[in-house]
């Protein structure tokens, strides 16, 4: 994500594949309008603009424009406006499919000599490579080895871990902050009604993701850091929350 500061009531954020990848969005959730996912992305990106640059729109009253951009990215302007959040978000979805169905120059910024071009950005965080593990190292991991589990999953970049149930789940959300940049999903085993958190590292940094195994260390189980696993979990379990499971719950909170 990369921001730019309008002034205090409005900000443009560009939102790259990678970026929507992370956030379990695609264009075709733009498409479709899914006010769920694009309320999901605006809360992480309305968060990262009052982190990074300091812009806070206070309320749910706002608008939201969505532009493609030359590059493949998405142009997003958001500032203070007369529609309340389901409105907005009906619009932007609108908007998003008109402007992918005619791309013209005005999708990108035009500058004070009437020329178009991309806007100047000021880019928060470093883009961090998802860590990888040899098989061997794999193997070594060691469930009763509960001191290394969170370098574990850290290296692996993939981390299951079992809750005794959904109010232990619900406990670990309410004190989590939300997630950006962290796939993750919540899965029940119903033969006895366990349940299986799944994540999985994209660009969020290497301290927020640390801070979250320590968390789910304190009210659940480490399971695993092998991708077969989570694969298994996936395909073998219920689905409880398959889509930014922690802000999904914060959200009724």
């Amino acid at each position: 994500m990369e921001f730019k500061k309008i002034d205090d009531r409005k900000f443009q954020c560009r939102l790259n594949e990678e970026d929507l990848e992370d956030n379990n969005i695609s264009l075709d959730d733009f498409f479709k309008n899914d006010t769920d996912k694009i309320h999901s992305l605006l809360e992480v990106v309305m968060e990262e603009a009052e982190r990074n640059i300091g812009v806070t729109l206070s309320g749910e009253v706002m608008s939201l424009q969505l532009a493609p951009q030359p590059d493949h990215s998405i142009l997003l302007t958001v500032s203070s406006g007369k529609d309340d959040l389901g409105s907005m978000l009906k619009k932007a979805g609108e908007s998003i499919s008109k402007a992918f169905s005619k791309p013209e120059k005005s999708n990108v910024i035009k500058n004070g000599d009437g020329i178009y071009s991309d806007a100047e950005f000021e880019t928060f965080g470093d883009s961090l490579d998802k860590f990888a593990v040899s098989d061997d190292e794999s193997d070594s991991f060691k469930r009763s080895d509960a001191k290394k589990t969170g370098s574990n999953v850290l290296k692996a970049g993939t981390g299951v871990f079992r809750l005794q149930s959904f109010n232990d789940f619900e406990e670990m959300c309410a004190v989590s902050a939300r997630t950006w940049g962290i796939t993750n999903a919540l899965y029940k085993d119903e033969t006895d009604n366990t349940y299986y958190f799944v994540l999985q590292k994209g660009r969020c940094s290497e301290e927020k993701y640390r801070s979250l195994l320590n968390l789910l260390m304190e009210y659940g189980e480490f399971d695993s850091s092998k991708q077969e696993r989570a694969a298994f979990v996936k395909e073998h379990f219920s689905v409880i929350i398959n889509n930014n499971a922690i802000n999904v719950v914060k959200k009724y909170m």
